[in-house]
């Protein structure tokens, strides 16, 4: 064989094989099996028992992770050696069930709420007798810390479960005794009353604006907000509740003492009436989202000032694409920023990553994202995206993070073991990823 054949034939040998590295190299990286590159499955919490799927909520709190469903509050264990095993269960006593839950677990302390529901929608439990009994749960070992009674007027559920919050050092109460459909009761009253996380004592009673009542409550920093449903003339003619021209207001109290402090529409233009949907979704700032029937399920990012001077919307559906809102993991606020996932169609189901200045309701930087995404979550200066891997699957593959100052991607891995599915949450702790839903409480993935 001559010199120049010889080259020849080695060439071709070495093209071959960098082709084979590169293609070998490709799939152990996209199957999660390189490293540098993979995200592994550190734990799972043990296997669910059956339910009916109603879920309160999840939160992580030190290293404790919680679940809260009608029939049980549960923590499982997040520090070393513990791999997610259940730490403690509360069970609500009797034939109750669990109702209602606070939206944050404040200084270790989860609120939550049982009563007594009626066996049909139109067939509460009696007077007084539901969604009534407020429980405060030491997080770390579930211990009952206190107990306190709310006013209600009925007990049928499904009205709705964010009547109490925890913030800092206080829980706050939303007592409400109207009829269950906000129709006017012989005793209408309506108030917020703050107690000691810790222990229950009393320390103030809000007043709301006449002719309010409680939809919401959530504690922030300096004030505890609420939204409420005001005015209207009562329909309840038929004894099922109800009322006619009322509006949604917006009102912030002082978290120390309870006064008052502001009170507005939630839209200046025009009054939003109690068909409409509204969730407080942050409160530092104070973000909500609200969705009129009439819109198709498209809606709005309001925002206020500390003041309640309400600052531009942020729509859910424009050039950007479209925000499931109503979907969990699909935005995320840190400081005056608002991130989100906005979908749109090219061949199947894309997403943009998209970022919003909160004080003007103006874009900030938009990324284009090669993959369908599933969720994100923010982590002060990073944002992590769960990717799915094609438009026509919905199997979560991949984890994207991104600069949060400018979009820049940072990071790119790929899943080793199946993400479980549908998610109702994800957390990040001790650089591991946790998330809530599945067959299992709770599933981590590490960066390998």
């Amino acid at each position: 064989m001559s010199g120049r054949t010889l080259a020849k034939a080695l060439t071709t040998t070495v093209v071959a094989l960098a082709v084979i590295g590169s293609v070998t190299a490709w799939i152990l990286s996209y199957n999660g099996y390189l490293p540098g590159d993979a995200m592994v499955r550190a734990w799972s919490a043990p296997k669910d028992r059956a339910t009916d799927g109603r879920a309160n909520g999840t939160w992580v709190v030190d290293d404790v992770a919680v679940r809260s469903r009608f029939d049980a509050v549960t923590g499982f264990g997040l520090a070393d050696g513990q791999n997610g095993k259940e730490l403690w269960e509360y069970v609500p006593p009797g034939r109750t069930r669990i109702c209602g839950s606070a939206r944050h677990a404040d200084a270790s302390v989860l609120l939550v709420a049982y009563g007594q529901e009626g066996g049909e929608t139109s067939e509460p439990a009696p007077q007084g007798k539901g969604c009534a009994t407020v429980l405060a749960l030491d997080v770390k070992d579930g211990r009952e810390l206190w107990t306190a009674q709310r006013k209600v007027a009925t007990g049928r559920f499904g009205q709705g479960s964010q009547f109490l919050d925890a913030g800092g050092d206080i829980a706050v109460v939303a007592h409400d005794h109207r009829t269950a459909l906000r129709g006017r009761a012989e005793d209408d009253h309506t108030s917020l009353r703050a107690l000691d996380l810790r222990t229950g004592k009393p320390r103030w009673t809000a007043d709301l604006p006449e002719e309010c009542g409680p939809q919401q409550v959530s504690v922030g920093k300096e004030q505890v907000f609420a939204v409420l449903d005001c005015g209207g003339e009562d329909t309840d003619e038929l004894g099922i509740g109800g009322t006619d021209g009322a509006e949604q207001m917006m009102a912030a109290f002082d978290r120390e003492t309870g006064a008052l402090n502001w009170n507005v529409p939630m839209d200046a233009r025009r009054p939003l009436d109690l068909s409409a949907t509204v969730a407080i979704e942050s409160t530092d700032p104070l973000v909500l989202t609200v969705t009129r029937p009439s819109t198709d399920d498209t809606g709005t990012f309001y925002s206020f000032g500390d003041d309640g001077r309400p600052r531009p919307g942020i729509e859910f559906n424009r050039d950007y694409g479209a925000i499931t809102a109503t979907e969990a993991a699909q935005t995320a606020i840190v400081g005056e920023r608002l991130y989100a996932l906005a979908g749109y169609w090219q061949k199947g189901e894309r997403h943009h990553l998209v970022t919003f200045d909160l004080k003007t309701g103006e874009e900030v930087w938009k990324e284009s994202l090669d993959d369908p995404a599933a969720a994100l979550s923010a982590r002060g200066d990073r944002i992590t995206v769960l990717g799915e891997w094609s438009t026509q699957s919905s199997s979560i593959t991949d984890l994207f993070e991104y600069d949060a100052d400018n979009g820049e991607e940072l990071d790119e891995r790929h899943f080793r073991d199946n993400v479980p599915g549908p998610m109702s949450a994800v957390y990040e702790h001790d650089g591991r990823i946790i998330v809530a839903g599945g067959d299992r409480p709770f599933t981590a993935f590490e960066r390998w």
